[in-house]
């Protein structure tokens, strides 16, 4: 199962996800030029590449394709926000199990979630920011991932504080990354509801039953950028997905509704201040979010 040469997937059809922890809607078979184009339609293309927010590399052309079949490094990146007493302790522990390094964003916490990730040896940089950029989160994926590839990586694991990988996918994951023809793997995310012995399936929960890229390899002059969205902005950079990958059936448990009915609550409360509109995600979602009686299936970490 965990052959990369048997699991290979080339992405040619287009994506299309409304969930609320959901990737971009975007046609993989667009060229890397037209994703380059300048999203307010002025000026040059090479002015567009070129702009400083849209996180690019100034030669994004010059691509310099590293792809090693043996001994890569492993760097997992997070950022978080005021996690004391969530799960960020338990993913950190997780994560040193199975990552060589790892990169963390802090968006200025004030509850000490920084003292909580200095803790950690294997939390090589930390970033602590002033101001929260939580209202632009394309700015704020684009500081993780700036930091993280300032600590010259072979793969980047994109880790939300409240997500904890299968012991198969942890065991299995030397072998995914340690080839040499596929720059991106996808697992299965399950949305676990109130607790962990059930994830929630319905027509608007289905986050389990498609393949998430959360994982891909690292390639100085690849140009990479996040489309400027303010939220539900993809884990990985837009371009990844026009690469060769490998999707597998390895579980990620999604924490972030497990908690009590309070807590639900106040993340719904949060969703509808700063998206009123429905103008990132949907609302039907948002609202479903309250569902006195939600479809849950037993959690099963094996396959």
């Amino acid at each position: 199962m965990l052959d990369p040469k048997k699991r290979r997937q080339h992405v040619n059809i287009p994506m299309v996800h409304r969930d609320i922890r959901s990737e971009t809607t975007h046609t993989p078979t667009e060229t890397l030029e037209s994703l380059h184009a300048d999203p307010e339609g002025q000026g040059d293309q090479q002015d567009a590449v070129k702009r400083q927010d849209t996180g690019l590399f100034r030669e994004p052309f010059s691509i310099r394709r590293v792809r090693k079949s043996q001994g890569n490094k492993l760097t997992a990146m997070l950022q978080v926000r005021n996690e004391r007493g969530r799960y960020l302790e338990e993913v950190l522990d997780d994560l040193s199990e199975f990552v060589d390094e790892i990169v963390i964003v802090d968006d200025a916490s004030t509850d000490g979630t920084p003292d909580i990730c200095r803790a950690y040896p294997k939390v090589v940089r930390l970033e602590v920011l002033e101001k929260p950029l939580f209202a632009e989160e394309w700015r704020l994926r684009n500081a993780l991932w700036q930091a993280a590839a300032g600590t010259s990586p072979d793969w980047l694991l994109s880790v939300d504080a409240d997500e904890l990988y299968s012991t198969e996918a942890k065991k299995g994951i030397r072998t995914l990354i340690n080839q040499d023809h596929a720059d991106w793997i996808a697992f299965r995310f399950y949305d676990m509801w109130g607790g962990r012995t059930h994830f929630r399936e319905d027509d608007l929960w289905g986050l389990h039953r498609r393949h998430t890229a959360s994982l891909v390899r690292y390639m100085p002059g690849y140009p990479y950028f996040y489309p400027q969205q303010n939220h539900h902005v993809p884990r990985l950079p837009l371009p990844c997905t026009v690469l060769p990958g490998i999707s597998t059936e390895l579980k990620v448990q999604h924490l972030g509704w497990a908690g009590s009915l309070e807590d639900r609550v106040r993340k719904y409360l949060r969703y509808k201040r700063i998206d009123p509109h429905g103008e990132w995600g949907s609302l039907e979602h948002y609202e479903s979010i309250l569902d006195p009686e939600p479809r849950l299936i037993p959690w099963k970490e094996e396959q």
